[in-house]
């Protein structure tokens, strides 16, 4: 009687596996939850933030420092960008929910990036972030290999960008 419960219990486990495996390979919204919008955004449904779906280098064709990168951020909610104006750079913590280990994208410079093909390419590597390190240094991301770094918050001739994010922090 043993015998026979532990070969149904591995039936049971075996079936349970076997749709597990085929529900992954079928449904296209398995990992990441990214929606594109039609006004240049990108909706993660899992946190609930709304992204830029292009950084600052699609439009300023330059990397910015910090400072210049807060000033965008300020024109862009002056301009009242895709409707909104309360965009804001993201936390080290926020630009980490958006890499994926498969590293689908790829930079300006045709390095991988490990974020979603549902935000453009071909733009920055390292993206600033909000959080200050000390009065003259802030933290930036390297979207490649899940990389934090930090760097003056006024040098200049830097490959950083950014990604401005709106939503709950």
């Amino acid at each position: 009687m043993q015998n026979k419960f532990i070969a149904l219990k591995e039936k049971v486990t075996l079936s349970f596996l076997c749709a597990f495996v085929f529900y992954i390979t079928l449904t296209p919204a398995w990992g990441k939850p990214f929606i594109a919008q039609n006004n240049g955004t990108v909706v993660d449904k899992e946190t609930g933030l709304i992204w830029q779906k292009s950084d600052s280098y699609h439009t300023l064709k330059k990397g910015l420092n910090w400072y210049e990168a807060l000033e965008y951020v300020a024109t862009q909610n002056t301009q009242k960008f895709a409707g909104f104006n309360d965009w804001r750079l993201p936390t080290r913590a926020e630009l980490e929910t958006l890499w994926e280990p498969e590293r689908p994208n790829r930079s300006k410079d045709g390095e991988p990036l490990g974020i979603s093909s549902v935000f453009d390419g071909k733009g920055s590597y390292y993206l600033w972030t909000n959080d200050e390190r000390g009065l003259d240094h802030a933290w930036y991301f390297g979207l490649g290999q899940k990389e934090n770094y930090f760097n003056l918050k006024d040098l200049s001739d830097l490959d950083q960008s950014v990604k401005m994010v709106r939503g709950p922090k």
